[in-house]
């Protein structure tokens, strides 16, 4: 590929760009690599950049147009993230709003939570685990992700778990049924990923909790113990009765990575389960935005940046996309500051226009707390009080502004 840099005002229909002027994810642009179909193409692009670079080798026969996230596009590579899967892709639509879907998912949580305590229970009082007990529940959340899944990530999100709780689990199956559900799975295929990401870490319940808890870098023989997490959490999911086998494929491969470079086995690529590359992603996300006794959390922005580097390394492209699709650029619970100096969590997403969420204000343009809590529609309030563009300008990291989510809104 041979690339020349161009001006916007330079740039002309039918060009092929291969790279912009700054990281896409700092764009509503879903992918560096696209064709320059009209004039609003390039308008799109003046707002964002000075500059892009042209694959000067590529001839202008893609008719597809410029896709940004303000659009409703199809998902990119899908089918080659579902080949090991049977079943047709299911198109999911919301079916409630998510102001009515959270009643129905804080009972279900609560019960969740409920579940979880007492696998864990049985587990550390070495009890076989009954999962028909748990069914009911499984299904409720589900359910409930299926019809719409801000509802249960606001839930999950504005928690202020401890990540070495076993409640962790309860976050990574919620984020991981999203993706899940964004991908087409069918129920049943979620079902399975329920069961899987909820029981995945179940191995941690048998190593020493103060190894866990070390806030300092772990020796070589320290993590060479932590490693057997994988082992003693197989073991459990293989004696429970009617384990699904994908269920427990998302315990024993959900460390292994892209480029190999994982554990236990070390498989590369597409050799990983396609639920374990769910579950890994969904893992990793959860912990970086969660406060850890070796490191601070980030804000859900700097950790899909982060995520987005290690594309290709630890995780696979494609699947990549699919998690920042689903997650949008300001995914469901995160902390926002508008232009108008309000501070707020994004509630829901807004599945056409990615850039304009709903959002619950929770902080004046003083920084002084509301008595309540008003969600503004960033679709049909486009300006502020004074009529001044409102928008998203800043994200902040968990805890910014002194604000204890559950405390204030839950």
């Amino acid at each position: 590929m041979i690339e020349k840099k161009v001006d916007i005002d330079d740039l002309r229909i039918g060009a092929y760009v291969s790279r912009l002027d700054r990281a896409w994810i700092d764009t509503p642009f879903m992918f560096q690599g696209f064709y320059i179909h009209n004039s609003n193409d390039i308008e799109a692009l003046r707002e964002h950049c000075k500059y892009v670079y042209i694959d000067v080798n590529r001839e202008p026969l893609n008719k597809e147009p410029l896709q940004t996230l303000d659009y409703k596009t199809p998902a990119a590579n899908i089918e080659n993230l579902r080949a090991a899967m049977p079943r047709r892709k299911v198109n999911y639509q919301n079916t409630i709003s998510v102001e009515r879907e959270l009643k129905h998912a804080k009972i279900s949580l609560h019960s969740l939570t409920n579940v979880i305590d007492s696998i864990v229970t049985d587990v550390e009082n070495n009890r076989p685990i009954n999962l028909q007990n748990a069914e009911g529940t499984i299904k409720s959340m589900i359910e409930s992700i299926a019809r719409n899944p801000d509802a249960y990530v606001w839930l999950s999100r504005i928690q202020n778990n401890n990540e070495y709780t076993y409640h962790h689990a309860m976050d990574v199956a919620i984020l991981a049924l999203s993706l899940g559900r964004h991908l087409g799975l069918s129920i049943e295929e979620l079902h399975e990923l329920a069961i899987g990401t909820l029981l995945f870490d179940i191995g941690k319940l048998k190593l020493p909790p103060n190894l866990l808890k070390k806030p300092g870098k772990l020796t070589a023989d320290e993590f060479a113990l932590v490693k057997k997490h994988v082992e003693f959490g197989v073991e459990i999911l293989e004696s429970i009765d009617g384990m699904p086998v994908k269920s427990v494929d998302i315990a024993k491969y959900h460390h292994e990575r892209h480029n190999g470079k994982g554990y236990p086995e070390g498989l590369k690529g597409t050799h990983i389960p396609v639920y374990a590359r769910i579950a890994s992603i969904a893992d990793c996300y959860c912990a970086i935005t969660r406060q850890r006794s070796y490191s601070p959390a980030v804000s859900s922005h700097e950790a899909i940046k982060q995520m987005y580097e290690w594309s290709g390394l630890d995780f696979q492209p494609e699947m990549i996309e699919q998690f920042i699709q689903c997650l949008g650029i300001y995914p469901t619970g995160s902390l926002v500051e508008l232009s108008s100096g309000e501070v707020g969590a994004i509630l829901s997403q807004n599945r056409v226009r990615r850039l304009r969420p709903k959002v619950m204000l929770i902080l004046d343009n003083n920084k002084v707390a509301y008595d309540h809590f008003p969600v503004i529609d960033l679709v049909k309030e486009k300006t502020d009080k004074d009529g001044n563009p409102l928008e998203i300008v800043a994200t902040h990291e968990p805890g910014a502004f002194g604000i204890d989510p559950k405390s204030f809104y839950l």
